[in-house]
């Protein structure tokens, strides 16, 4: 044991305080060290039964519950690398569908038939100015001015989530049955025109990986293009 000759250290007359005994425990770290019947003998109680257990079992207990705690966080850490992967992977094969659409009605039933089987999403409306004798088919629907101002007032950025109630829901998706739940709309930039792309959801507690932001705002960005390619 390390000698320490500081008065602090000397036995007194004076009753010491658990933060003391702590204390002299910190600065005397092999006190222990040959005294093993001594440490063996030191109980105290058990974390979840509450019963006397030797130091050294307590010990044990608390190394075994913190890796417990180290094994579970890397578990969701893993799992959610996994998932995050397989979302991913699944955008990606998107994009490729998406690419190979050759007019913009196989554009929007793609997106359909992708987002559905991909992501889970079955709602979806596809908001764009048309062409003079061009007929839309749903989830395409003609963006008038009315609607177009309606959802310029109502967003606040070129993408954003909201919480659907059943008028919103009429509006925004005609073409679906949803009545509440979420969405994410998207500005799409079509040069001298634009659009919006409505995805929902009806879980209000959590949404399709594809309906974040940044990932909306990916896809906005692919659609535009290719509906670009189109017009041109």
């Amino acid at each position: 044991m390390t000698d320490d000759s500081t008065a602090s250290d000397r036995p007194c007359s004076e009753t010491l305080d658990a933060d003391q005994v702590s204390d002299w425990l910190s600065r005397h770290p092999d006190f222990f060290e040959g005294r093993e019947a001594l440490l063996a003998s030191l109980h105290i109680a058990h974390p979840q039964t509450g019963g006397a257990v030797s130091l050294v079992e307590r010990l044990i207990a608390t190394l075994r519950a913190r890796t417990e705690r180290a094994e579970g966080q890397y578990q969701a850490l893993l799992n959610a690398a996994r998932h995050h992967d397989q979302q991913a992977c699944a955008m990606r094969a998107l994009t490729l569908a998406l690419l190979q659409a050759e007019s913009s009605d196989a554009l929007a039933q793609t997106l359909t038939a992708e987002l559905g089987e991909r992501f889970g999403v079955a709602h979806l409306a596809l908001w764009r100015q048309l062409s003079s004798g061009e007929w839309p088919q749903p989830p395409t629907h003609a963006l008038d001015d009315e609607t177009d101002q309606w959802l310029s007032s109502t967003l606040d950025s070129a993408c954003e989530v909201l919480t659907l109630d059943r008028t919103m829901a009429e509006r925004l998706l005609p073409s679906t049955s949803l009545s509440e739940g979420r969405c994410a709309v998207v500005r799409l930039a079509l040069g001298e025109r634009h659009g919006y792309l409505v995805l929902a959801h009806a879980d209000h507690a959590g949404l399709p990986w594809v309906m974040a932001p940044d990932n909306m705002t990916w896809l906005g960005e692919v659609t535009s293009r290719l509906l670009l390619r189109y017009s041109s």
